[in-house]
Protein backbone atom coordinates (compact mmCIF):
# COMPACT_ATOMS: atom_id res chain seq x y z
CA UNK A 1 0.00 0.00 0.00
CA UNK A 2 1.23 3.49 -0.85
CA UNK A 3 1.42 6.34 1.64
CA UNK A 4 -1.93 7.22 3.20
CA UNK A 5 -1.55 11.01 2.97
CA UNK A 6 -3.56 11.13 -0.24
CA UNK A 7 -7.18 12.19 0.08
CA UNK A 8 -10.11 11.52 -2.23
CA UNK A 9 -12.97 13.89 -2.81
CA UNK A 10 -15.91 11.49 -3.06
CA UNK A 11 -19.14 12.79 -4.58
CA UNK A 12 -22.53 11.11 -4.45
CA UNK A 13 -25.20 12.50 -6.78
CA UNK A 14 -28.29 11.03 -5.14
CA UNK A 15 -32.00 11.24 -5.73
CA UNK A 16 -32.70 14.11 -3.33
CA UNK A 17 -29.28 15.62 -2.70
CA UNK A 18 -25.60 15.65 -3.60
CA UNK A 19 -22.97 15.03 -0.96
CA UNK A 20 -19.25 15.64 -1.16
CA UNK A 21 -16.75 14.29 1.41
CA UNK A 22 -13.00 14.13 1.79
CA UNK A 23 -11.82 10.62 2.76
CA UNK A 24 -8.46 9.17 3.69
CA UNK A 25 -7.43 5.52 3.33
CA UNK A 26 -8.77 4.64 6.78
CA UNK A 27 -12.26 5.88 5.95
CA UNK A 28 -11.90 9.04 8.03
CA UNK A 29 -13.86 12.06 6.77
CA UNK A 30 -12.17 15.45 7.15
CA UNK A 31 -14.69 17.64 5.34
CA UNK A 32 -18.21 17.31 4.02
CA UNK A 33 -20.88 19.25 2.20
CA UNK A 34 -24.47 18.52 1.25
CA UNK A 35 -26.91 20.33 -1.01
CA UNK A 36 -30.46 19.31 -1.83
CA UNK A 37 -32.58 19.56 -4.96
CA UNK A 38 -36.12 18.70 -5.92
CA UNK A 39 -37.93 16.16 -8.03
CA UNK A 40 -40.77 17.37 -10.25
CA UNK A 41 -43.90 15.29 -10.67
CA UNK A 42 -45.82 17.08 -13.46
CA UNK A 43 -48.22 14.18 -14.01
CA UNK A 44 -48.91 10.68 -12.71
CA UNK A 45 -46.01 8.27 -13.34
CA UNK A 46 -43.68 11.14 -14.29
CA UNK A 47 -40.69 11.99 -12.07
CA UNK A 48 -38.06 14.35 -13.42
CA UNK A 49 -35.17 16.52 -12.30
CA UNK A 50 -33.49 19.61 -13.75
CA UNK A 51 -30.15 18.35 -15.09
CA UNK A 52 -28.55 21.81 -15.23
CA UNK A 53 -29.58 22.57 -11.65
CA UNK A 54 -28.12 19.29 -10.40
CA UNK A 55 -24.86 19.86 -12.27
CA UNK A 56 -24.45 23.34 -10.80
CA UNK A 57 -25.45 22.18 -7.29
CA UNK A 58 -22.96 19.32 -7.52
CA UNK A 59 -20.12 21.68 -8.37
CA UNK A 60 -21.09 23.97 -5.49
CA UNK A 61 -21.08 21.07 -3.04
CA UNK A 62 -17.64 19.99 -4.26
CA UNK A 63 -16.28 23.52 -3.96
CA UNK A 64 -17.80 23.90 -0.47
CA UNK A 65 -16.18 20.66 0.66
CA UNK A 66 -12.77 21.55 -0.73
CA UNK A 67 -12.96 24.96 0.94
CA UNK A 68 -13.07 23.20 4.32
CA UNK A 69 -9.80 21.38 3.69
CA UNK A 70 -6.67 23.04 5.06
CA UNK A 71 -4.59 21.17 2.48
CA UNK A 72 -6.43 20.75 -0.83
CA UNK A 73 -3.06 19.88 -2.40
CA UNK A 74 -3.34 16.49 -0.63
CA UNK A 75 -6.40 15.59 -2.71
CA UNK A 76 -5.17 13.03 -5.20
CA UNK A 77 -8.48 12.16 -6.84
CA UNK A 78 -12.14 12.91 -7.29
CA UNK A 79 -14.43 9.89 -7.59
CA UNK A 80 -18.17 9.71 -8.20
CA UNK A 81 -21.19 7.75 -7.09
CA UNK A 82 -24.52 8.47 -8.71
CA UNK A 83 -28.17 7.56 -8.83
CA UNK A 84 -28.81 4.85 -11.41
CA UNK A 85 -31.37 4.48 -14.22
CA UNK A 86 -31.84 8.12 -15.25
CA UNK A 87 -31.67 9.30 -18.85
CA UNK A 88 -31.20 12.74 -20.42
CA UNK A 89 -31.43 13.49 -24.16
CA UNK A 90 -28.88 16.06 -25.36
CA UNK A 91 -28.90 18.13 -28.54
CA UNK A 92 -26.04 18.79 -30.97
CA UNK A 93 -24.54 21.33 -28.56
CA UNK A 94 -24.84 18.93 -25.60
CA UNK A 95 -27.69 20.89 -24.04
CA UNK A 96 -30.61 18.98 -22.49
CA UNK A 97 -33.64 18.29 -24.63
CA UNK A 98 -35.33 16.57 -21.71
CA UNK A 99 -35.10 16.68 -17.95
CA UNK A 100 -33.33 13.86 -16.17
CA UNK A 101 -36.00 11.14 -16.31
CA UNK A 102 -35.19 9.38 -13.06
CA UNK A 103 -35.48 5.83 -11.75
CA UNK A 104 -38.94 6.30 -10.20
CA UNK A 105 -40.50 7.52 -13.45
CA UNK A 106 -42.74 4.73 -14.73
CA UNK A 107 -44.31 6.18 -17.87
CA UNK A 108 -42.42 3.60 -19.96
CA UNK A 109 -44.37 0.73 -18.40
CA UNK A 110 -46.35 -0.06 -21.62
CA UNK A 111 -43.13 -0.19 -23.62
CA UNK A 112 -41.46 -2.46 -21.07
CA UNK A 113 -44.44 -4.81 -21.08
CA UNK A 114 -44.54 -4.85 -24.89
CA UNK A 115 -40.86 -5.75 -25.12
CA UNK A 116 -41.32 -8.41 -22.48
CA UNK A 117 -44.26 -9.91 -24.38
CA UNK A 118 -42.19 -9.89 -27.57
CA UNK A 119 -39.49 -11.98 -25.91
CA UNK A 120 -36.91 -9.20 -25.65
CA UNK A 121 -36.33 -9.86 -21.95
CA UNK A 122 -35.81 -13.56 -22.53
CA UNK A 123 -33.12 -12.81 -25.10
CA UNK A 124 -31.36 -9.93 -23.36
CA UNK A 125 -31.59 -10.65 -19.62
CA UNK A 126 -28.89 -13.37 -19.48
CA UNK A 127 -26.48 -10.93 -21.14
CA UNK A 128 -27.49 -7.57 -19.62
CA UNK A 129 -28.55 -8.79 -16.15
CA UNK A 130 -31.50 -6.37 -16.24
CA UNK A 131 -35.12 -7.56 -16.06
CA UNK A 132 -37.34 -5.70 -18.52
CA UNK A 133 -38.95 -2.86 -16.57
CA UNK A 134 -39.77 0.83 -16.88
CA UNK A 135 -37.01 1.68 -14.41
CA UNK A 136 -34.36 0.97 -17.06
CA UNK A 137 -33.19 3.36 -19.78
CA UNK A 138 -33.84 0.68 -22.41
CA UNK A 139 -37.58 1.09 -21.74
CA UNK A 140 -37.35 4.87 -21.32
CA UNK A 141 -35.65 5.18 -24.72
CA UNK A 142 -38.34 3.07 -26.37
CA UNK A 143 -40.97 5.30 -24.75
CA UNK A 144 -39.22 8.48 -25.92
CA UNK A 145 -38.93 7.16 -29.47
CA UNK A 146 -42.66 6.45 -29.57
CA UNK A 147 -43.90 9.49 -27.62
CA UNK A 148 -41.73 12.14 -29.32
CA UNK A 149 -39.95 10.74 -32.38
CA UNK A 150 -38.79 14.17 -33.55
CA UNK A 151 -37.01 14.84 -30.26
CA UNK A 152 -35.69 11.29 -30.17
CA UNK A 153 -34.05 11.53 -33.57
CA UNK A 154 -32.86 15.10 -32.96
CA UNK A 155 -30.92 14.03 -29.87
CA UNK A 156 -27.21 13.55 -30.49
CA UNK A 157 -26.63 11.52 -27.33
CA UNK A 158 -28.36 10.03 -24.29
CA UNK A 159 -26.57 10.23 -20.94
CA UNK A 160 -27.02 9.75 -17.21
CA UNK A 161 -26.80 12.60 -14.72
CA UNK A 162 -23.28 11.50 -13.76
CA UNK A 163 -22.06 11.77 -17.35
CA UNK A 164 -23.65 15.21 -17.58
CA UNK A 165 -21.80 16.31 -14.43
CA UNK A 166 -18.42 14.79 -15.29
CA UNK A 167 -18.08 15.72 -18.99
CA UNK A 168 -17.24 19.42 -18.37
CA UNK A 169 -14.55 18.35 -15.90
CA UNK A 170 -12.68 16.00 -18.23
CA UNK A 171 -13.77 17.12 -21.70
CA UNK A 172 -15.04 13.68 -22.73
CA UNK A 173 -18.28 11.69 -22.75
CA UNK A 174 -17.55 8.46 -20.90
CA UNK A 175 -19.64 6.18 -18.69
CA UNK A 176 -18.33 3.73 -16.10
CA UNK A 177 -19.17 0.05 -16.44
CA UNK A 178 -21.30 0.11 -13.30
CA UNK A 179 -23.63 2.88 -14.51
CA UNK A 180 -23.80 1.37 -18.00
CA UNK A 181 -24.73 -2.03 -16.62
CA UNK A 182 -27.92 -0.59 -15.10
CA UNK A 183 -29.31 0.55 -18.46
CA UNK A 184 -30.47 -2.76 -19.94
CA UNK A 185 -28.23 -1.98 -22.92
CA UNK A 186 -24.89 -3.30 -21.67
CA UNK A 187 -23.20 -6.68 -21.90
CA UNK A 188 -22.09 -7.32 -18.28
CA UNK A 189 -19.86 -10.22 -19.41
CA UNK A 190 -17.87 -8.41 -22.12
CA UNK A 191 -18.40 -4.93 -20.64
CA UNK A 192 -19.54 -3.22 -23.82
CA UNK A 193 -22.78 -1.97 -25.36
CA UNK A 194 -24.89 -4.89 -26.57
CA UNK A 195 -25.80 -4.53 -30.28
CA UNK A 196 -29.08 -6.46 -29.95
CA UNK A 197 -30.20 -4.24 -27.08
CA UNK A 198 -29.29 -1.08 -28.99
CA UNK A 199 -31.22 -2.34 -32.02
CA UNK A 200 -34.30 -2.90 -29.83
CA UNK A 201 -34.50 0.86 -29.20
CA UNK A 202 -32.99 2.18 -32.45
CA UNK A 203 -29.99 3.75 -30.73
CA UNK A 204 -26.54 3.46 -32.29
CA UNK A 205 -23.64 3.03 -29.93
CA UNK A 206 -22.24 6.39 -31.05
CA UNK A 207 -25.19 8.09 -29.35
CA UNK A 208 -24.07 6.70 -25.99
CA UNK A 209 -20.97 7.49 -23.96
CA UNK A 210 -17.85 5.37 -24.24
CA UNK A 211 -17.75 2.68 -21.50
CA UNK A 212 -14.67 2.75 -19.25
CA UNK A 213 -13.53 1.21 -16.00
CA UNK A 214 -14.60 3.16 -12.94
CA UNK A 215 -10.95 3.31 -11.89
CA UNK A 216 -9.59 4.64 -15.17
CA UNK A 217 -8.09 8.04 -14.41
CA UNK A 218 -8.83 11.27 -16.31
CA UNK A 219 -7.22 14.67 -15.93
CA UNK A 220 -9.08 17.78 -14.88
CA UNK A 221 -9.11 20.04 -17.93
CA UNK A 222 -8.12 23.70 -17.85
CA UNK A 223 -11.06 26.00 -17.36
CA UNK A 224 -13.26 23.33 -15.75
CA UNK A 225 -15.64 24.34 -12.93
CA UNK A 226 -13.13 22.94 -10.39
CA UNK A 227 -9.99 24.46 -11.85
CA UNK A 228 -9.94 27.34 -9.34
CA UNK A 229 -10.32 25.22 -6.18
CA UNK A 230 -6.66 24.72 -5.38
CA UNK A 231 -6.56 21.11 -6.54
CA UNK A 232 -3.09 19.94 -7.58
CA UNK A 233 -2.26 19.41 -11.24
CA UNK A 234 -1.81 15.68 -10.61
CA UNK A 235 -5.42 15.20 -9.42
CA UNK A 236 -7.21 12.38 -11.23
CA UNK A 237 -10.93 12.09 -11.96
CA UNK A 238 -12.44 8.62 -11.60
CA UNK A 239 -15.99 7.89 -12.66
CA UNK A 240 -16.47 5.32 -9.87
CA UNK A 241 -19.80 3.52 -10.10
CA UNK A 242 -23.51 3.48 -9.45
CA UNK A 243 -24.71 4.29 -5.96
CA UNK A 244 -26.27 0.86 -5.41
CA UNK A 245 -23.28 -1.36 -6.20
CA UNK A 246 -20.88 1.06 -4.52
CA UNK A 247 -22.81 0.73 -1.25
CA UNK A 248 -21.44 -2.82 -1.02
CA UNK A 249 -17.89 -1.50 -1.04
CA UNK A 250 -18.67 1.35 1.33
CA UNK A 251 -20.36 -0.95 3.86
CA UNK A 252 -17.49 -3.43 3.89
CA UNK A 253 -19.47 -6.04 1.94
CA UNK A 254 -16.78 -6.22 -0.72
CA UNK A 255 -15.89 -9.92 -0.76
CA UNK A 256 -17.89 -12.49 -2.77
CA UNK A 257 -20.88 -13.66 -0.73
CA UNK A 258 -21.09 -10.48 1.36
CA UNK A 259 -24.52 -8.79 1.40
CA UNK A 260 -25.34 -5.13 1.90
CA UNK A 261 -28.82 -3.85 2.66
CA UNK A 262 -28.97 -0.17 1.80
CA UNK A 263 -32.06 1.77 2.87
CA UNK A 264 -32.38 5.40 1.88
CA UNK A 265 -34.96 7.02 -0.40
CA UNK A 266 -35.29 3.61 -2.02
CA UNK A 267 -33.68 0.41 -0.81
CA UNK A 268 -31.92 -2.70 -2.01
CA UNK A 269 -30.27 -5.91 -1.00
CA UNK A 270 -27.13 -6.85 -2.96
CA UNK A 271 -24.61 -9.65 -2.83
CA UNK A 272 -21.08 -9.18 -4.13
CA UNK A 273 -20.13 -11.93 -6.59
CA UNK A 274 -17.01 -12.85 -8.55
CA UNK A 275 -18.90 -13.77 -11.74
CA UNK A 276 -21.98 -12.33 -13.47
CA UNK A 277 -25.01 -14.03 -11.90
CA UNK A 278 -28.62 -14.11 -13.05
CA UNK A 279 -31.59 -16.28 -12.11
CA UNK A 280 -33.81 -18.41 -14.34
CA UNK A 281 -36.94 -16.34 -13.64
CA UNK A 282 -35.43 -12.90 -14.17
CA UNK A 283 -36.28 -11.70 -10.66
CA UNK A 284 -32.79 -10.42 -9.78
CA UNK A 285 -30.55 -7.92 -11.48
CA UNK A 286 -26.78 -8.09 -11.84
CA UNK A 287 -24.60 -5.00 -12.29
CA UNK A 288 -20.87 -4.40 -12.63
CA UNK A 289 -19.22 -3.27 -9.41
CA UNK A 290 -15.44 -3.18 -9.93
CA UNK A 291 -13.16 -4.62 -12.59
CA UNK A 292 -13.52 -8.18 -11.26
CA UNK A 293 -16.66 -7.90 -9.13
CA UNK A 294 -20.39 -7.73 -9.76
CA UNK A 295 -23.41 -7.13 -7.52
CA UNK A 296 -26.54 -9.29 -7.76
CA UNK A 297 -29.73 -8.29 -5.97
CA UNK A 298 -33.04 -6.50 -6.04
CA UNK A 299 -34.35 -2.98 -5.52
CA UNK A 300 -37.13 -1.93 -3.14
CA UNK A 301 -38.54 1.24 -4.68
CA UNK A 302 -40.67 2.05 -1.64
CA UNK A 303 -38.51 2.52 1.46
CA UNK A 304 -37.52 5.86 2.98
CA UNK A 305 -39.72 7.71 0.50
CA UNK A 306 -42.79 5.77 1.65
CA UNK A 307 -41.85 6.09 5.33
CA UNK A 308 -41.43 9.85 4.93
CA UNK A 309 -44.79 10.04 3.14
CA UNK A 310 -46.42 8.27 6.06
CA UNK A 311 -44.84 10.67 8.55
CA UNK A 312 -45.85 13.76 6.57
CA UNK A 313 -49.45 12.70 6.10
CA UNK A 314 -50.31 10.66 9.19
CA UNK A 315 -47.58 11.15 11.76
CA UNK A 316 -47.85 14.86 12.37
CA UNK A 317 -44.16 15.34 11.55
CA UNK A 318 -42.88 18.50 9.96
CA UNK A 319 -39.61 19.34 8.26
CA UNK A 320 -37.63 16.91 6.15
CA UNK A 321 -37.34 13.14 5.96
CA UNK A 322 -35.10 12.98 9.04
CA UNK A 323 -37.82 14.60 11.18
CA UNK A 324 -40.43 12.20 9.80
CA UNK A 325 -38.23 9.20 10.50
CA UNK A 326 -37.68 10.23 14.11
CA UNK A 327 -41.36 10.86 14.73
CA UNK A 328 -42.43 7.51 13.27
CA UNK A 329 -39.63 5.58 14.96
CA UNK A 330 -40.81 6.80 18.36
CA UNK A 331 -44.35 5.53 17.89
CA UNK A 332 -43.30 2.35 16.05
CA UNK A 333 -41.00 1.37 18.93
CA UNK A 334 -43.98 1.19 21.28
CA UNK A 335 -45.77 -1.42 19.14
CA UNK A 336 -45.29 -5.17 19.48
CA UNK A 337 -43.90 -7.16 16.52
CA UNK A 338 -46.66 -7.99 14.07
CA UNK A 339 -48.26 -4.54 14.35
CA UNK A 340 -51.38 -5.93 15.97
CA UNK A 341 -52.34 -7.84 12.83
CA UNK A 342 -52.11 -4.76 10.60
CA UNK A 343 -50.55 -5.06 7.15
CA UNK A 344 -49.49 -1.98 5.22
CA UNK A 345 -48.29 -2.59 1.68
CA UNK A 346 -46.07 0.48 1.04
CA UNK A 347 -46.30 0.43 -2.76
CA UNK A 348 -46.75 4.12 -3.51
CA UNK A 349 -44.48 3.83 -6.53
CA UNK A 350 -44.22 1.11 -9.12
CA UNK A 351 -43.11 -2.14 -7.52
CA UNK A 352 -39.85 -3.65 -8.69
CA UNK A 353 -38.19 -6.44 -6.69
CA UNK A 354 -39.25 -8.97 -5.68
CA UNK A 355 -42.49 -8.89 -7.73
CA UNK A 356 -41.82 -6.70 -10.83
CA UNK A 357 -45.58 -6.15 -11.01
CA UNK A 358 -47.00 -2.77 -12.02
CA UNK A 359 -50.50 -3.82 -10.92
CA UNK A 360 -49.49 -4.08 -7.26
CA UNK A 361 -50.65 -0.99 -5.35
CA UNK A 362 -50.36 0.28 -1.81
CA UNK A 363 -52.92 -1.12 0.59
CA UNK A 364 -53.87 -1.38 4.25
CA UNK A 365 -55.36 -4.65 5.48
CA UNK A 366 -56.61 -5.61 8.93
CA UNK A 367 -57.30 -2.07 10.15
CA UNK A 368 -59.19 -2.00 13.46
CA UNK A 369 -60.29 0.67 15.96
CA UNK A 370 -57.39 -0.15 18.29
CA UNK A 371 -54.78 0.67 15.68
CA UNK A 372 -52.98 4.01 15.67
CA UNK A 373 -50.10 5.78 13.91
CA UNK A 374 -47.62 3.55 15.71
CA UNK A 375 -49.19 0.44 14.22
CA UNK A 376 -49.06 2.05 10.77
CA UNK A 377 -45.38 2.91 11.19
CA UNK A 378 -44.49 -0.54 12.52
CA UNK A 379 -46.44 -2.25 9.74
CA UNK A 380 -44.63 -0.21 7.08
CA UNK A 381 -41.20 -1.07 8.48
CA UNK A 382 -42.20 -4.73 8.61
CA UNK A 383 -43.36 -4.62 4.99
CA UNK A 384 -40.01 -3.23 3.86
CA UNK A 385 -38.25 -5.97 5.83
CA UNK A 386 -40.52 -8.68 4.38
CA UNK A 387 -39.74 -7.60 0.81
CA UNK A 388 -36.02 -7.62 1.62
CA UNK A 389 -36.45 -11.15 3.02
CA UNK A 390 -37.98 -12.26 -0.29
CA UNK A 391 -35.11 -10.69 -2.25
CA UNK A 392 -32.44 -12.28 -0.07
CA UNK A 393 -34.16 -15.66 -0.42
CA UNK A 394 -33.83 -15.29 -4.20
CA UNK A 395 -30.15 -14.35 -3.84
CA UNK A 396 -29.49 -17.41 -1.65
CA UNK A 397 -30.74 -19.65 -4.46
CA UNK A 398 -27.96 -18.34 -6.71
CA UNK A 399 -25.11 -17.51 -4.31
CA UNK A 400 -23.42 -18.65 -1.13
CA UNK A 401 -24.26 -15.79 1.22
CA UNK A 402 -22.35 -14.74 4.35
CA UNK A 403 -24.18 -15.06 7.66
CA UNK A 404 -23.73 -11.40 8.60
CA UNK A 405 -25.52 -8.71 6.57
CA UNK A 406 -24.30 -5.10 6.44
CA UNK A 407 -26.87 -2.32 6.81
CA UNK A 408 -26.31 1.23 5.50
CA UNK A 409 -28.33 4.24 4.39
CA UNK A 410 -30.35 6.89 6.17
CA UNK A 411 -32.77 4.38 7.68
CA UNK A 412 -29.90 2.40 9.21
CA UNK A 413 -29.78 4.95 12.02
CA UNK A 414 -33.29 4.02 13.12
CA UNK A 415 -33.53 2.73 16.72
CA UNK A 416 -36.15 0.22 15.53
CA UNK A 417 -35.29 -1.04 12.07
CA UNK A 418 -31.93 -2.86 12.52
CA UNK A 419 -33.28 -5.24 15.19
CA UNK A 420 -36.51 -5.65 13.25
CA UNK A 421 -34.50 -6.67 10.18
CA UNK A 422 -32.43 -9.16 12.18
CA UNK A 423 -35.62 -10.79 13.49
CA UNK A 424 -37.38 -10.86 10.11
CA UNK A 425 -34.31 -12.05 8.16
CA UNK A 426 -33.13 -14.51 10.80
CA UNK A 427 -29.57 -13.25 10.41
CA UNK A 428 -27.07 -11.00 12.14
CA UNK A 429 -27.33 -7.42 10.93
CA UNK A 430 -24.28 -5.18 11.30
CA UNK A 431 -24.70 -1.41 11.05
CA UNK A 432 -21.33 0.35 10.76
CA UNK A 433 -20.94 3.48 12.87
CA UNK A 434 -20.29 5.28 9.63
CA UNK A 435 -23.54 4.47 7.84
CA UNK A 436 -22.23 5.90 4.58
CA UNK A 437 -22.43 3.33 1.83
CA UNK A 438 -22.34 4.70 -1.70
CA UNK A 439 -20.12 7.72 -1.12
CA UNK A 440 -17.67 5.64 0.93
CA UNK A 441 -17.63 3.13 -1.94
CA UNK A 442 -16.71 5.93 -4.34
CA UNK A 443 -13.89 6.96 -2.00
CA UNK A 444 -12.58 3.38 -1.94
CA UNK A 445 -12.54 3.13 -5.74
CA UNK A 446 -10.76 6.49 -5.94
CA UNK A 447 -8.12 5.41 -3.42
CA UNK A 448 -7.74 2.09 -5.23
CA UNK A 449 -7.36 3.87 -8.55
CA UNK A 450 -4.62 6.02 -7.05
CA UNK A 451 -2.81 2.97 -5.73
CA UNK A 452 -3.27 4.10 -2.14
CA UNK A 453 -5.29 0.96 -1.41
CA UNK A 454 -4.28 -2.54 -2.46
CA UNK A 455 -7.91 -3.78 -2.44
CA UNK A 456 -11.44 -2.44 -2.44
CA UNK A 457 -11.77 -1.74 1.28
CA UNK A 458 -10.49 0.86 3.70
CA UNK A 459 -7.43 0.14 5.83
CA UNK A 460 -8.04 -1.01 9.38
CA UNK A 461 -10.59 -3.76 9.86
CA UNK A 462 -12.80 -4.68 11.60
CA UNK A 463 -15.04 -1.66 11.35
CA UNK A 464 -16.74 -0.31 14.47
CA UNK A 465 -20.50 -0.53 14.53
CA UNK A 466 -23.61 -2.02 16.09
CA UNK A 467 -24.51 -5.69 15.73
CA UNK A 468 -28.06 -7.05 15.99
CA UNK A 469 -28.83 -10.77 16.30
CA UNK A 470 -32.23 -12.45 15.93
CA UNK A 471 -34.31 -12.89 19.06
CA UNK A 472 -35.71 -16.44 18.75
CA UNK A 473 -39.28 -15.77 19.99
CA UNK A 474 -39.62 -12.68 17.81
CA UNK A 475 -38.02 -14.44 14.84
CA UNK A 476 -40.54 -17.29 15.12
CA UNK A 477 -43.39 -14.78 15.31
CA UNK A 478 -42.15 -12.97 12.24
CA UNK A 479 -41.91 -16.25 10.33
CA UNK A 480 -45.67 -16.59 10.79
CA UNK A 481 -46.41 -12.95 10.02
CA UNK A 482 -44.24 -13.11 6.89
CA UNK A 483 -46.29 -16.04 5.57
CA UNK A 484 -49.48 -14.05 6.18
CA UNK A 485 -47.96 -11.01 4.49
CA UNK A 486 -47.23 -13.02 1.34
CA UNK A 487 -50.86 -14.16 1.27
CA UNK A 488 -52.05 -10.55 1.53
CA UNK A 489 -49.71 -9.50 -1.31
CA UNK A 490 -50.94 -12.37 -3.49
CA UNK A 491 -54.55 -11.37 -2.81
CA UNK A 492 -53.91 -7.73 -3.75
CA UNK A 493 -52.07 -8.79 -6.90
CA UNK A 494 -55.10 -10.84 -7.94
CA UNK A 495 -57.37 -7.78 -7.89
CA UNK A 496 -57.86 -6.60 -11.46
CA UNK A 497 -59.35 -3.10 -11.50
Amino acid sequence: MAACADLVLAVDVGTSSVRAMLFDAFGNVSARSKRSYSTHRPAPNREEQDADAIREITYRAMIDCLAQSPAPEQVGAVCFSSQLYGIIALDATDRPLTPNIIWSDSRAEPQAEAMKAAGVQARLYPITGCPMDSIYPIAKLRWLGEADPQLFWTARRFVSIKEYVVAPLIGDWVVDHSMASATGLFDIHRRCWLPEALAAVDVAGQRLSRPVSGTQGFRLIAGSPLAVCGLPDRVQIFLGGGDGPLANLGSGASSPGAVNIDLGTSGAARCTVALPTVDANGKLWCYCLADDLWAVGGVVTNAGNAYHWLGENFGGAGGGPHDSYESLDRVAAAIEPGAGGLFLLPYLRKVRSPYWDGRLKGAVYGLAPDHNAGHMARAMLESIAFDLRSIIALIRRECAVHDRLALTGGMAMSPVLPQLLADVLGAEVFAPDNAEGSIAGAAILGLFGLGVLDGVDFVGKPRPGRSFTPQPPTQARYDRVYSDYLRVVDAIRAIDL
